[in-house]
């Protein structure tokens, strides 16, 4: 299964409307989704999930995209410039050429909240992010969506500026690599609903071993990002690797993502 992010207007059930890079680097689907298919043909989905909330009651709103990263910030822009809310949409690409939705940007209905950045121009891009981060406050908030060293750059900027935590959102579309794999060790899952216990070997994770017990878990992404898989933790402390929890809620050490994470403890009781 592939998740996309839906860009129209949530207020538009004419249609869900996706916008699909094609990536012969990825893991298939977006080669799959354009090569194999075509109008016409029909397609199971599932029903959309919100894993990426906007809180447009903010004073002001900052929307940072990068490269097809705009696709979740377009829909939030309109809901935005909609609800007659303060925002900016900045817009970084490596070219006006190899950018998605310019001219629906440039001829939108708040083309003057749009702001373009591109690789190829003479300007700052730097010191244009600095500006448009200079002033933080309570009740502005930033959202960010894009290739992850991209997201890094704009929340390093935005901390080193005074940000606080809470006041920076993000959406993921691809893992970090695990540097720490190479030392993972084996562990053992209890399952507290159904008392079975299952060992987890360093080499396959949790999800992995759950579902050859023929143990039936929701997943998604694999890849710790779309929390799909995400279980309660009932005893023993996990080892988060996920790109989906909060800092806090990773600290509570309440819940884990079965598809990446670990354990620090020999043990780890879940909900299942």
């Amino acid at each position: 299964m592939r998740q996309y992010s839906l860009f129209n207007h949530p207020q538009d059930r004419s249609a869900y409307r996706v916008a699909v890079l094609k990536d012969p680097n990825s893991r298939g689907g977006s080669v799959k989704l354009h090569e194999t298919f075509a109008a016409g043909d029909r397609i199971r989905i599932s029903a959309p999930r919100n894993l990426f909330p906007l809180d447009a009651e903010n004073q002001h709103v900052l929307l940072f995209a990068g490269g097809i990263g705009i696709t979740p910030l377009l829909s939030m822009a309109q809901v935005l410039h909609g609800l007659g809310r303060s925002f900016e949409l900045h817009y970084h690409a490596r070219s006006k050429s190899s950018s998605a939705f310019y001219e629906e940007l440039r001829n939108s209905p708040f083309k003057s909240r749009v702001f373009f950045h591109f690789d190829d121009s003479s300007s700052d891009s730097s010191t244009e992010v600095a500006k448009a981060l200079s002033q933080p406050g309570k009740n502005v908030h930033l959202y960010t969506c894009g290739p992850n060293g991209f997201m890094d750059y704009i929340f390093d900027a935005a901390r080193k500026l005074g940000w606080a935590g809470e006041n920076l959102h993000k959406e993921v579309f691809s893992a970090k690599p695990d540097e720490t794999a190479a030392e993972d060790r084996p562990f053992e899952l209890h399952l507290v609903r159904s008392g079975k216990t299952l060992q987890v070997p360093a080499d396959k994770s949790a999800l992995e071993v759950l579902e050859e017990a023929g143990v039936d878990v929701d997943s998604s992404c694999e890849q710790g990002i779309c929390g799909a898989c995400l279980t309660r933790v009932v005893d023993g402390t996990p080892d988060h690797r996920d790109q989906f929890m909060t800092d806090a809620e990773k600290q509570a050490n309440d819940q884990f993502t079965p598809c990446c994470s670990r354990a620090q403890t020999a043990t780890l009781s879940i909900e299942l």
